[in-house]
């Protein structure tokens, strides 16, 4: 699990903001191959963040699923090929707002969350 101890010496964070709007709470699993971060709910509007250290071989994945009311989806919230730091749209704090049609990346560019991605 990690620690604040983990958190300092991470080098890369993933922020979940729950952005579905109407006062729904957010329910989310995280979890990677080697990490479990438990199950979890998030307030309207609220956010969480967990740190890592990415894979030197470029293999790090995060995984969460998502539910509120009758719906759940999954997403991979931080996969090392999309996301790492030197990517075009990498970085070393992705943020995402989880939205009711997808999640939503924060574009370190424009200040914008228009990195969005549709529910499988």
């Amino acid at each position: 699990m990690f620690t604040s101890a983990t958190m300092s010496r991470a080098s890369t964070t993933v922020v979940i903001y729950n952005d579905l709007g109407g006062g729904l709470p957010l329910r989310y699993h995280c979890k990677s191959g080697d990490d479990d971060l438990g199950d979890r709910s998030l307030a309207p509007g609220g956010s969480w963040s967990f740190g890592f250290t990415p894979d030197i071989f470029g293999r790090t994945l995060f995984f969460c699923s998502f539910s509120w009311g009758n719906e759940s989806h999954k997403f991979d919230i931080y996969k090392q090929s999309r996301d790492k730091e030197f990517q075009e749209f990498g970085c070393k704090k992705c943020e995402w707002k989880i939205r009711k049609n997808g999640p939503c990346k924060l574009n370190g560019k424009t200040g914008v969350f228009d990195g969005c991605f549709p529910w499988d």
